[in-house]
């Protein structure tokens, strides 16, 4: 009997009637390993019935394989690739969808967006503690119905500890290669204070790292690969009372550009963490109370954050001589680089159950970001101080915002954004299930000279549809509908830039509020079944199509791509249990092109351009991929597991045809990583290892296409090469 059949079977015995989508089927969850997920609906499910493409990295699977952060976890899944900015981020690209910022996939924290308010940037590196987490949700396809903006090619729900799964206290060091260490302590539980129910969780962590480790090259080479200095703190608290719900998290956090060589003092000077660097500074609030009843939830909310992302970095220029004095100097400034933000909003959520087969969520509300400061400020090494002209947000006074010397106090810029949603789930048949739903966005004008026909303020409406088939207990279908957008951001917006004199090019894009949100649409399917015992076999199948993409384009203003990029995407995956043996493969291939069409919109980019984009497929983006993994359980305490990741050559050589190394190679790597639990006295103690790139092989990822030319592609991110991490987790 199906879990759907079950569910309603059980509705005409029971004298109380029993929602299944809050009590899930307990056989289901032990049969098929299932946790559940909140990302695909808002409300819990399993991963079989939420009505999205949904993948699912649990913290048993985190501490099997040693990884060090969320971004090493998502690289391990099928159709996912990791690669590198050159400010030294981590960015994943879903689909054959790249960008430059992290901002076309959405990162949630228990549910909540939480990006930084420039460039919209999802964080999925180091700036995240790896140990506080209980699983990672992951969906691949768009999520703009139930979540808005970025939600694009994909959503990930970072899930952190909940009171009920630490009743007390973790500890877990890790430390390792490139002079790695991490200390995370949580700590949690559950209490009744006078007649209120109470729950809190506690978290801190200390990370850092100065990057000299065993693969190293020598100091004198132009760039180290193995030199990636970061540190960071972070800490958090959650607090229930009943019906209230309180989170704080703050992040102290910092890396070096990766683009800084050591040819002479100054670039030497450039890969020191306390000198040059990027900085994050964010803290995050957020408050709900839900008001329940049989059968409707009520959710007000309100949230807060500001996210302050200094940064230094310098230039300079040749060395001159003076050939009367024969004095020799050269040009060098620093930057203060200024970027703080203020995202604040509210809202209502609401999730009704007028019936057993029937949910309805929905909610409206209002978010917006506030500028603060963002600008670059040089300073030379003679003469005076001033605002550089390519990268400044103006405020009402025509000053640059937030800088230090302003005279006049002025409305800082904003953006705010007024948005209502709905999805309906109906459990149509005993192996049927349907959903529909909406989202409608709209951005308003708030600023000076803002009008309301400009192109970033069109309404966005990201429609949603799905199918749920449960044929037999070991058969599972999923056919699904979404559009999604990304709305145009305070980069692409607000920042003003000058110029040239001589030239008549930009230093930095300018900002263009003609900008139009760009869209994509996918269509997408999934097949699971369960073939014998022991065997499970999972087939995808989408195609995407995505519309008014927005770039950079010569001579520097933010405009919307001519055209579109069509992506056809499949994956097949098979996971095989026999005995103490876990075998999982899974194999991606992704067709991603750009059309034809070579004309911009004059009403949004009024510029000469021929484009560099018609006909080719997606820069970087590797057509096929490969994951796999053996995991070895030893005894019930003890495993082993062996995973690794294979890439073929990236399309590269059509956008820098005259490379002579286009640098788009095929790889693969190999880690090694084990784990043993149940350890000490109380079995409360449990040590771990994991051994990245085993071989020691030695790959790249490219810098972003904006970088690559007709004659070259610069240098690229080195890889890590091997490194070693050792682990030990105590609870308390």
């Amino acid at each position: 009997m199906s879990p759907l059949l079950a569910a309603v079977a059980f509705q005409g015995l029971a004298a109380d009637a029993v929602n299944p989508f809050e009590e899930p089927d307990e056989s289901e969850l032990f049969r098929f390993e299932e946790q559940l997920v909140t990302v695909a609906s808002r409300y819990a499910q399993t991963v079989r019935k939420a009505p999205s493409i949904v993948t699912l990295i649990t913290a048993d699977e985190i501490r099997e394989r040693g990884y060090r952060n969320v971004s090493e976890a998502l690289r391990t899944l099928p159709g996912f690739y990791v690669w590198r900015s050159n400010e030294g981020r981590d960015l994943a690209a879903i689909r054959g969808v790249i960008s430059a910022d992290d901002n076309k996939l959405l990162v949630l924290v228990d549910g909540v967006p939480w990006y930084e308010g420039v460039y919209t940037h999802g964080f999925i590196d180091d700036y995240l503690p790896i140990s506080n987490i209980k699983q990672i949700e992951v969906i691949k396809g768009p999520g703009s119905a139930i979540y808005g903006t970025n939600a694009f090619t994909g959503v990930i729900n970072i899930v952190t500890w909940r009171p009920s799964d630490l009743e007390g206290a973790k500890v877990r060091v890790m430390a390792g290669s490139t002079t790695r260490g991490d200390v995370t302590v949580s700590a949690g539980g559950r209490s009744r204070v006078g007649r209120l129910d109470t729950t809190a969780t506690a978290y801190a962590r200390l990370f850092g790292q100065t990057g000299q480790g065993i693969d190293v090259q020598p100091d004198l080479d132009i760039d180290v690969p193995g030199t990636d200095p970061r540190k960071g703190v972070a800490a958090g608290v959650e607090l229930g009372v009943e019906g209230l719900q309180l989170q704080l998290h703050h992040v102290d956090y910092a890396h070096t550009y990766l683009i800084n060589g050591r040819e002479d003092p100054f670039q030497a000077l450039g890969r020191q963490l306390d000198t040059f660097d990027l900085e994050y500074h964010d803290t995050f609030v957020d408050a709900r109370y839900t008001l329940s009843t049989t059968a409707v939830d009520v959710t007000p909310y309100a949230f807060y954050q500001r996210h302050d992302n200094p940064g230094a970095y310098f230039f300079g220029g040749d060395i001159t001589v003076d050939p009367d004095t024969l004095e020799a100097s050269q040009f060098f400034m620093t930057v203060d680089a200024e970027k703080t933000t203020e995202r604040s909003g509210g809202g209502l959520d609401v999730q009704a159950r007028p019936a057993l087969d029937h949910v309805i969520v929905g909610g409206l509300g209002i978010e917006g970001v506030r500028v603060v400061r963002l600008f670059d400020y040089g300073i030379p090494m003679d003469g005076e101080p001033s605002v550089l002209n390519g990268f400044t947000v103006i405020d009402d006074c025509g000053q640059a915002t937030g800088l230090y010397t302003n005279t006049e106090t002025c409305a800082k810029p904003r953006l705010r954004n007024l948005f209502g949603y709905v999805q309906y789930t109906w459990t149509a048949a005993p192996s049927l299930e349907l959903t529909g739903g909406a989202r409608v966005d709209k951005r308003i004008p708030t600023n000076e000279g803002e009008q309301g026909d400009d192109g970033a303020f069109v309404l966005a409406v990201s429609p949603r549809a799905g199918v749920l088939l449960v044929p037999s207990d070991d058969v599972t279908v999923k056919l699904l509908y979404g559009r999604a957008f990304r709305a145009p951001n305070v980069r692409e917006l607000l920042v003003r830039s000058v110029p040239d004199e001589v030239t008549g090019e930009y230093q930095f894009a300018s900002g263009n509020l003609a900008l139009i949100p760009e869209t994509i649409h996918t269509t997408e399917g999934e097949v699971t079944a369960a073939v014998a015992e022991g065997v499970e076999l999972r087939a995808d199948a989408s195609w995407s199509l995505l519309v008014n993409e927005i770039d950079k384009i010569s001579p520097g203003l933010y405009c919307n791509l001519p055209g579109d990029l069509s992506i056809l995407g499949g994956e097949a995956g098979a996971k095989v249990k026999a005995g103490p043996a876990t075998m999982q493969a899974d194999y991606a291939l992704t067709l991603a092109t750009y059309g034809d069409e070579t004309q911009l919109d004059r009403s949004i980019c009024d510029l000469d351009w021929t484009n560099p984009y018609g006909g080719r497929r997606q820069y970087e983006y590797p057509p096929h991929m490969g994951k796999g993994s053996v995991r070895l359980a030893i005894s019930p305490r003890l495993s082993v597991t062996a995973f690794g990741e294979v890439y073929s050559a990236r399309p590269r050589r059509e956008w820098s045809p005259n490379a002579k190394n286009p640098d788009g190679d095929a790889f693969g790597l190999l880690h090694l990583a084990g784990r043993a639990a149940g350890l000490g006295p109380k079995g409360n103690a449990e040590i771990g290892f994991a051994v990245r790139n085993v071989l020691d092989t030695a790959w790249n990822t490219g810098v972003y296409r904006d970088d690559a030319d007709e004659d070259d592609i610069p240098g690229g991110i080195a890889g890590e090469g091997r490194s070693v991490l050792v682990s030990l987790e105590v609870a308390l």
